[in-house]
């Protein structure tokens, strides 16, 4: 009987992912808080990989793992509102929508052609376009029905996606020092180039507060370009579905909720004490995203890819990376 409680609640199948999560993130707090030119984020991360690819985790692991990629990631998002009024967002928007139209864009087409050169898979060359152009693992998943991917091209389109995100990562803020950006402008450049939602937004923090919070609206309105493609792609490819896609499943609902938050924020109708707790747990849920992202890497998977689709991975992100770097200084 006890068995069955728990196996039928929610929390239980959770929890133990999260728990570890939990962990890593408080050691990697603790960690920033002692070396802050690494950063808590970073050595998250790194904690991240390090346990991945020397022990073996069990399974069970794996729903915390992707409860906290999927929903955490949204309620930080969606708390981190409270940083922002809607002057902010609105003259952030205007400044970065033709920057990310060109780059999504630019890097798609790109991309395309690349792949056709390497004579890799047209379905593998568009999976990670997309991924790279627009918002990562969302927007692979997203598509990857539409242009009929395989359960393997999928899974290395994926591989390829997290392996820039480490880099860029790490590469990114030292750039924007070494280029004497300004937290607005590097905060765009973060939120157009970065792939992932998780990374772009952890980018900008690394970077600076103001920058954490441009990123953060930069790449939720790049994410919004998902719906156009998904729309186009069946009569670029021309071929018919197999059922509709599904706009519903992967428009993200919660940018209404943080655009609210915002609002309320906007018209002082938060109190201040709950805003600076808001703003705290936000910067910590983070770091827990980080933490999964990294506990996502498995350095196996990533060098059994081979060289052709790491190679296309690669030229898509420094297109992407430097179009819009261009487009911004």
């Amino acid at each position: 009987m006890h068995h069955d409680i728990l196996k039928d609640s929610f929390l239980p199948k959770e929890a133990l992912g999260i728990f570890i999560i939990v962990l890593i993130s408080l050691l990697s707090k603790g960690l920033g808080t002692l070396f802050p030119l690494i950063g808590s984020l970073l050595f998250a991360i790194v904690i991240g990989v390090i346990l991945q690819n020397t022990t073996r985790l069990p399974s069970s692991f794996d729903s915390g793992i992707q409860f906290t990629l999927k929903t955490v990631l949204k309620v930080a998002i969606v708390f981190l509102g409270v940083g922002l009024s809607l002057y902010d967002i609105l003259d952030i928007g205007q400044r970065a929508l033709w920057v990310i139209f060109l780059s999504v864009s630019i890097g798609i087409t790109v991309t395309y052609f690349i792949g056709k050169w390497l004579r890799i898979d047209k379905r593998l060359s568009l999976l990670i376009g997309i991924g790279t152009s627009i918002c990562g693992a969302t927007a692979i998943s997203a598509v990857k029905g539409i242009i009929g991917a395989k359960e393997n091209e999928t899974a290395y389109a994926l591989s390829t996606i997290v392996f820039f995100n480490l880099i860029a990562f790490i590469t990114y803020p030292i750039i924007g020092y070494l280029l004497h950006m300004s937290e607005l402008s590097f905060g765009i450049w973060a939120g157009t180039a970065v792939h992932d939602t998780s990374s772009a937004i952890a980018v900008g923090y690394a970077f600076g507060d103001e920058a954490g919070e441009v990123a953060t609206t930069v790449k939720l309105a790049r994410t919004l370009f998902l719906i156009p493609v998904m729309f186009c792609l069946p009569f670029i490819l021309r071929k018919k579905n197999e059922g509709e896609p599904s706009y519903n499943k992967v428009f993200p609902w919660f940018v209404f909720l943080f655009l609210g938050v915002s609002l309320l924020h906007t018209f002082g109708l938060i109190p201040v004490t709950i805003e600076s707790y808001l703003e705290i747990s936000s910067k910590f849920m983070i770091i827990m995203v980080m933490a999964a992202v990294g506990l996502q890497v498995r350095i196996k998977d990533i060098t059994q890819l081979g060289f052709k689709p790491l190679l296309t991975g690669f030229i898509a992100s420094i297109t992407c990376a430097v179009i819009s770097l261009f487009l911004i200084l």
